[in-house]
């Protein structure tokens, strides 16, 4: 307070000069014993020389400058907000009085600055702050009055601008900060407090201009200059400050990130660890300060080095400051938070649960604490994230869904919350994007991952430039793109994984903790890209990416010994790489390692983590390779120990479960227990339904099935290797078609009898069964939350189904309810058939079920054979010929067609056949014997109904041909066939019993200017009680489609068709609006028709789908016969539309039981009667694609696509 006045006059008898000199007496007794009350009586004590004052009199701003002074000190005692703005106001008014060229203008300035800078931490208004910076530049422009005081107010402009820089992030303002500190610290005597106190201001600013640049010049001026501030002050005799050694603790921490230097992270630690226990002056909120930073480093140190005497430490000091702190005090939450978040740690060192239900204990203790206190809703959040990603640890540990869906709740709500310019909005975008992408890795349902890489991306938006939280989400990124990758098999995902993969490890700093994280995750990309190209390749191939695979893997080991949660995976995962690489190679040296590395890792597990299952699973797999290469037995014994220590293991996800068995399985049957390979591939295939939870749509389900194709198929072969021919049909017929079956089991007449018994539970169960699969967001009418109501329907109906089956099932005479039935069952089903179920697998067999009886003809072929057979004729009938391929190459194609047909007579149909010994088809125009294919795998590609010698080849009597000996039908599965014979066949009451469906002119794609010919050909033959619904080009949108389809008996399409091998769900019918809203197979499969019987889809590869997923029929001629049609005739590969009226109208001829004509007979009615579209529209195809034959033997890909499928 100044005391240099001109003298005043009197006031209330007291003068003014002597009411000034009173005040400023106390204002003195106030600073030498920081009496609050000697402060107040200061304050009146101006206030009433400045109430007898007026602007005109002498030294007026010097009086209001005082009690402006005053009423600071004050407002920072009491914090009363009036308090503060009176001082802002008495600032103003005495700058006022105080012109351009006054003797004290800079200080009142600087007071003012000051003063406003207190108001906006108080109300967070920016401009006060900003109004702040402005008055104090302009203050260290003018000549100070009192030495000293002008590095005051440049440390003051110093802490302004560096509060502008963190509200908005202005680099030009952290630049003026650092500049100003830099003069406030040479206008401070050395060795005084004050210079100590600026040189740990200037090492703050310096260490965030660091974080901004990545400037090291930075970094070394702030270390440099904080070291030698406090030998400075040891030199005298004083003590140093302890933000001093805070400060210099952190930017040593800084350094060893930069360089990896241990010795300067240990110095870190030993500071603070020093500072804790010699500088008893800190008061409860610095000591839990320090306290956390020390915790942090130490932390730091036993991830590094993996010794637990570290983060023991770290969780002693913690629970000390949470000791000691009274119970009311405010920063209680933040210790129990920090205690919780070191638990989790030592958890990740430790691998011991114990630290696990501490971390989530202390953090939902903190997260309580938070909770009932409105200010810490910031911490809240931040706890809520944390707490999240420890409960979904503990979901890894247990296979606790509800442990990751309340995690994932957690953080819905916290990212919801979340003020827009939230410090932690990165984080919690970040985290939560983590435990979506863990809960699709679980669950693989497809709207998890979308979700996950929208998190991620808002999480990488929000981060500051050279945030240390950028590693670890870009690697989080990558793993979404390989997990795209993986649910899609499209490898732009795989290559872009590796990039992101290598932009997280470049901005990881050497010294990083989580650097080897990231080289493990970047060596897993490159062994999956290796594998992936291997797929193509073979041995011998280019090794350039597992061989880097191996190299980083090997570093990673070297910064992480022990044997934590994370050693173990880096010991899978070179385990793995070098398996890869043995394979590209043939090297024994690479296996032997890799079966050395994982021996040490099974050993290395707990008798009851969930994890081992794995680890085991791959040392069995590897064992059996290096037997197969060595034939030592030793190893094979081996093999089989570990295999059945892996089936023991109980609480492991549906998938690694599967896979234990898969694999003990196959050790069974190279040791030639086929029983128990049997066995244990059946008990595989028993999950299957599991695997495809309900939960996940169609497209997920259809996911998590191709990965484990042919399974059932290895299953069955085993059987039949057991002498157990009943078991291997079943197998079959549970473990293909799973999706299939679970529909046709719900829609069958399970629900009659349950109707008899509970009618309120049928009523409920259909319900909820009509209520599958809603349709998933499509990208025009995306939004996140119809996303997330989505899918957590799909949730809650699963849990809702699972609980509904099992009350029905306890249900007297309702046990088997929607369970698969016995073999016994699937022959009685099949009636006199005959059903030729054909399985390829480790052997090749035929199963004849007719007439009660299942007979088994093995086949002279391999799985290697047909799979190359397969190749080859998709690749000749992929494309018809085009006008610019030559006469060689069209022969060509035609030869393979050919060469691929007179194969699957030789080792597939013929013998067959010859088992069946059915009598020779009657004279033209008799009725031939049927036969129904049930193809698996890769062979429901092949037309076995054409297979055959055809042309000159085909002998005299033609009888090495399935068209001279039977009329062909094909069937998923017995179920399906099943299903379609006890279908309802009653007509429909109102609309049209046939519609046509005609595209010549389809928008982005090519025109078909014979379709309209054939629905004017096809047209003559249909009719009934109305005339066809016909809808032409325009008028064949979706809805239209689908409404005519609900409502008919009979429809012919001639139009486009497209076959998504990716996703064979998406597979569609191109209707006029196909790009906006496609007709797909999940759209026809979900209708419900009674009464439908004939679908005629004159269409390119309508029977085309995934080769995994072959098995589950997942096609639009599938797609028909679920929805209800008893017949359905698809196409198997792209037909030409120059041939299709041809073929349309034969057909529907031989329906008739007349030849083609465009008037008819005299008196008679060509058309198809409705009582003629049933029972002859397989020999109505056959005699179609017979009398084709004859015209065009030569040119199989011309007459042999067509197919029918039904009854």
């Amino acid at each position: 307070m100044d005391s240099g006045v001109p003298r005043s006059r009197r006031s209330a008898g007291t003068s003014v000069d002597e009411l000034h000199r009173q005040g400023l007496r106390e204002l003195e007794l106030y600073h030498r014993t920081g009496d609050v009350a000697a402060l107040r009586r200061a304050r009146d004590l101006d206030r009433r020389v400045v109430d007898a004052t007026s602007d005109a009199s002498p030294g007026r701003d010097v009086h209001l400058r005082n009690l402006a002074n005053a009423e600071a000190q004050l407002y920072e005692h009491t914090g009363d907000l009036p308090t503060l703005q009176r001082a802002i106001h008495f600032y103003r008014r005495a700058l006022h009085l105080a012109p351009e060229g006054h003797r004290y203008r800079e200080a009142y300035l600087y007071g003012l600055g000051r003063a406003l800078r207190l108001l906006h931490h108080r109300t967070g208004e920016p401009h006060a702050l900003e109004e702040a910076a402005e008055l104090l530049r302009r203050c260290v422009e003018l000549p100070p009055v009192m030495p000293g005081e002008r590095a005051a107010q440049l440390g003051g402009l110093a802490e302004v601008l560096g509060e502008l820089y963190d509200l908005g992030g202005d680099a030009e303002h952290l630049r003026q900060a650092v500049a100003a500190q830099r003069r406030a610290l040479a206008e401070t005597p050395r060795g005084t407090p004050e210079w100590a106190s600026r040189q740990v201001n200037l090492a703050f600013l310096l260490s965030s201009w660091y974080d901004l640049t990545q400037e090291r010049a930075a970094l070394d001026d702030a270390v440099g200059g904080l070291r030698s501030s406090r030998d400075e002050m040891l030199r005298n005799g004083g003590t140093q400050p302890w933000q001093l050694a805070v400060n210099l603790a952190g930017c040593l921490a800084d350094r060893f990130r930069l360089d990896g230097r241990l010795g300067e992270l240990d110095e870190a630690v030993a500071l603070l660890r020093h500072l804790l226990d010699t500088d008893h002056s800190l008061d409860t909120h610095d000591r839990l300060l320090v306290t956390m930073r020390a915790a942090d480093l130490s932390l730091q140190r036993a991830e590094i080095c993996g010794q637990l005497r570290w983060a023991d430490w770290a969780l002693w000091a913690l629970r000390e400051s949470v000791r000691t702190m009274p119970h009311d005090d405010l920063n209680r939450g933040v210790a129990l938070f920090e205690l919780g978040k070191t638990h989790a740690t030592r958890y990740r060192l430790s691998d011991d649960p114990a630290d696990l239900e501490s971390a989530i204990s202390w953090l939902r203790t903190a997260l309580d604490v938070f909770g009932s206190d409105e200010g810490s809703a910031e911490n809240a959040r931040a706890a809520a994230s944390v707490l999240a990603m420890q409960l979904a640890h503990r979901h890894d540990r247990t296979g606790s869904a509800a442990d990751l869906d309340q995690a994932i709740a957690l953080q819905r709500d916290a990212v919801r919350h979340a003020p827009p310019h939230s410090p932690n909005l990165a984080a919690l975008h970040g985290s939560l994007g983590q435990n979506l992408l863990q809960r699709f890795q679980s669950r693989h349902d497809l709207g998890d991952l979308d979700q996950c890489d929208d998190h991620l991306h808002r999480a990488l938006a929000a981060l500051p430039p050279h945030s240390s939280d950028r590693p670890a989400l870009l690697s989080t990124l990558g793993s979404a793109q390989l997990a795209r990758y993986e649910h899609t098999g499209h490898r732009p995902h795989l290559h872009e994984a590796v990039e992101t993969q290598r932009a997280a490890l470049a901005a990881c700093p050497a010294g990083e903790v989580q650097r080897p994280f990231l080289l493990g995750n970047l060596a897993l990309l490159l062994r999956l890209r290796h594998d992936a190209v291997g797929l193509d390749a073979g041995v011998g191939m280019d090794t350039a990416d597992v061989d880097e695979a191996v190299g980083l893997l090997r570093q990673v080991l070297a910064l992480r010994p022990g044997n934590s949660g994370a050693a173990r995976i880096t010991l899978l995962q070179l385990a793995e790489a070098l398996r890869s690489r043995a394979e590209a190679r043939g090297d024994d040296a690479d296996l032997t390692e890799c079966v050395e590395l994982l021996r040490t890792l099974v050993d290395g597990y707990p008798a009851d983590h969930p994890a081992q299952i794995s680890s085991r699973t791959a040392l069995a797999e590897a064992l059996h390779k290096l037997f197969l290469a060595t034939d030592d037995e030793r190893l094979l014994t081996e093999a089989h120990e570990v295999a059945r220590g892996s089936v023991e293991v109980r609480s492991a996800p549906v998938q690694a479960r599967l896979r234990a068995r898969a694999t003990l399985g196959q050790v069974c049957g190279t040791r030639h227990d086929w029983e128990a390979a049997r066995h244990w591939l059946t008990e595989a295939v028993r999950l299957l339904p599991r695997l495809a939870a309900r939960d996940l749509n169609r497209a997920d389900q259809q996911y998590v099935l191709a990965r484990e194709h042919g399974l059932a198929a290895e299953a069955a072969a085993y059987a039949l290797q057991a002498g157990r021919p009943e078991q291997a049909l079943e197998v079959l017929e549970h473990g293909r078609g799973v999706l299939l079956g679970r529909l046709l089991r719900s829609r069958e007449t399970d629900v009659a009898r349950l109707r008899e018994r509970a009618p309120a539970l049928a009523d409920r169960f259909v319900r909820l069964r009509d209520a599958e699969d809603p349709a998933p967001p499509r990208a025009d009418t995306y939004s996140a939350a119809r996303e997330h109501q989505v899918v957590e329907r799909l949730r809650t109906r699963e849990a809702e189904w699972d609980a509904l089956v099992t009350e029905i099932r306890s249900l007297p005479g309702l046990a088997d309810f929607l369970r698969p039935p016995p073999a016994t069952e699937i022959i009685r089903r099949a009636g006199t058939g005959p059903v030729v179920v054909i399985n390829i697998s480790i052997r090749c067999d035929a199963l004849i079920v007719a007439d009660g009886a299942l007979d088994v003809v093995p086949l002279e072929t391999t799985a290697e054979e047909v799979q190359r057979r397969v190749a080859d004729f998709l690749a000749a009938v992929a494309a018809p010929a085009s006008g610019t391929e030559g006469l060689d190459r069209r022969l060509a194609r035609q030869e393979t067609v050919a060469d691929t047909l007179e194969w699957l007579w030789d080792t597939i149909t013929g013998p067959v056949l010859e088992r069946l010994a059915l009598p020779a088809p009657p004279g033209p125009g008799g009725t031939p014997p049927r036969v129904w294919w049930c193809p698996q795998g890769s062979l429901a590609f092949l037309p076995l109904h054409a297979a055959g010698y055809h042309g000159p080849r085909a002998g005299a009597d033609g009888r090495r041909c399935v068209l001279a000996r039977v009329a062909s039908s094909y069937t998923s599965t017995v179920a399906a066939l099943h299903h379609a014979r006890t279908r309802r066949t009653d007509t429909h009451e109102g609309g049209s019993d046939q519609v046509i469906v005609s595209m010549s002119r389809t928008p982005g794609a090519g025109n078909l200017p014979h379709a309209d010919a054939e629905v004017r050909a096809v047209g003559r033959y249909l009719t009934d009680r109305h005339e066809p619904v016909v809808l032409v080009n325009e008028q064949a949108t979706r809805d239209a489609v689908l409404e005519a389809l609900r409502h008919t008996r009979s429809v012919h399409f001639a139009c486009h068709a497209v076959a998504d091998t990716q996703d064979p769900s998406e597979c569609r019918i191109l209707t006029h609006d196909h790009a906006t809203r496609p007709l797909t197979v999940t759209d026809v499969a979900g209708l419900r028709l009674d009464g439908a019987h004939l679908a005629y889809l004159s269409a390119c590869a309508t029977s085309a789908t995934r080769h995994e997923l072959a098995d589950e029929a997942i096609h639009i001629t599938g797609a028909f016969q679920l929805a209800g049609f008893r017949h359905v005739v698809g196409t198997l590969w792209p037909v030409g539309d120059e041939l299709a009226p041809e073929m349309a109208t034969a057909f529907y001829a031989a329906l008739a039981g007349r030849a083609p004509t465009h008037t008819g007979p005299s008196g008679t009615d060509p058309r198809v009667r409705d009582d003629q579209v049933d029972d002859q529209v397989a020999f109505a195809l056959h005699a179609t694609v017979a009398e084709l034959h004859t015209r065009y033997a030569w040119f199989p890909s011309l007459w042999a696509s067509h197919v029918h499928v039904g009854v």
